[in-house]
């Protein structure tokens, strides 16, 4: 029996993971870590290879379909097509008073963004909350706080799944399919929704004038708002819930939706080493102290190693690690206050 595991890639693949070194080790002088920081940004735009998405639109002609008012601001579903043939849903939540930012909103798994905003599927206000609520009506709250904000329907969740997965319970998403069909042609399902991301700050900047501007997300949606606040310099605040953790305490432990696995991430660092190169930008890091998915000994560890590297850029006054004690959700407040007042750590 001794021999039964001879075999098994086990002790392979772990020593592939020892073998990467942070890209922030040996560095001593305040100017290489902006150096340093720039450089794992380049690389993470490069593997994610947004570029090899095929048939983008240039100019976008985002359309209104309607719009119903709430309490404290306005709801409106556009449609705006940002590749050819591939029309993307998202709800622009309008203040009805003066507007503090624009932020994007990009949900994680569930039933798509409609989940994050309390909107039924016939477009109205919708009094019970399903799945847990994990996701606090997030993007709602940030609206009803004054901020204009925009929520993409994900590629591969809700209204924007596959023909075939519309069969499927309505939390079924087609992470699955989307992913490895994507790989093919040389980007990933993640790549995907950056881009989404992308198109969405260019509705903020053209049809709303908004130049402040910030994005939220949590769990897979945590993922996108990393990423894509690596790519795109246009972003000023960012706000990661139940996400930024290690990848051998986190995806590479248990199983994830697939759309976690961009072919090439480690060869450039670990979560904490991306999270780390959004330096000198704002930065909070939510994360609970019972969450399964994203263990919480990965998140204390990411947690000091992003705030030595913000200390020693000279700008730890713009990093946030919340802990909190709760599962894997938003924790409100904090993320409130944050993009309020620029946060405040625990």
């Amino acid at each position: 029996m001794k021999n039964r595991y001879r075999y098994s890639p086990d002790e392979y693949y772990s020593r592939i993971y020892d073998t990467h070194a942070s890209p922030f080790e040996n560095l001593t002088e305040k100017a290489d870590y902006a150096v340093k920081c720039e450089e794992i940004r380049q690389k993470i735009g490069d593997t994610l290879a947004i570029e090899n998405i095929p048939l983008k639109i240039d100019k976008l002609k985002p359309e209104i379909l309607k719009t119903e008012s709430r309490k404290n601001y306005s709801a409106s579903t556009m449609s705006v097509e940002i590749c050819e043939g591939l029309n993307m849903l998202c709800y622009v939540l309008e203040p009805k008073g003066k507007v503090k930012s624009g932020i994007v909103a990009f949900c994680g798994h569930g039933y798509g963004c409609r989940q994050i905003i309390r909107q039924s599927k016939r477009g109205k206000y919708r009094i019970l909350n399903f799945l847990d609520n994990y996701q606090k009506n997030f993007a709602g709250a940030l609206a009803e706080n004054g901020h204009l904000v925009i929520v993409p329907e994900p590629i591969g969740f809700g209204e924007a799944k596959l023909k075939k997965d519309f069969v499927k319970p309505f939390y079924s998403s087609s992470c699955d399919t989307l992913s490895h069909h994507s790989l093919l042609y040389g980007f990933s399902a993640a790549s995907m929704r950056v881009y989404q991301v992308r198109r969405c700050i260019d509705i903020l900047e053209q049809k709303y004038s908004i130049n402040e501007i910030g994005i939220m997300g949590i769990s897979g949606g945590g993922l996108v708002a990393l990423y894509s606040s690596c790519v795109d310099a246009r972003i000023s605040k960012t706000c990661v819930c139940g996400y930024i953790n290690t990848f051998r305490t986190s995806v590479l432990r248990m199983w994830h939706c697939p759309d976690n696995y961009i072919p090439g991430l480690l060869k450039i660092g670990d979560m904490y080493d991306f999270a780390s190169a959004l330096a000198p930008k704002k930065l909070m890091m939510e994360f609970g102290t019972d969450d399964k998915l994203f263990p919480i000994e990965g998140s204390r560890l990411a947690r000091d190693k992003i705030a030595d590297v913000y200390d020693a850029a000279g700008c730890s006054e713009n990093f946030f690690g919340v802990e909190f004690k709760g599962k894997h959700e938003v924790y409100l407040p904090e993320a409130l206050k944050f993009f309020d007042e620029g946060g405040k750590e625990k």
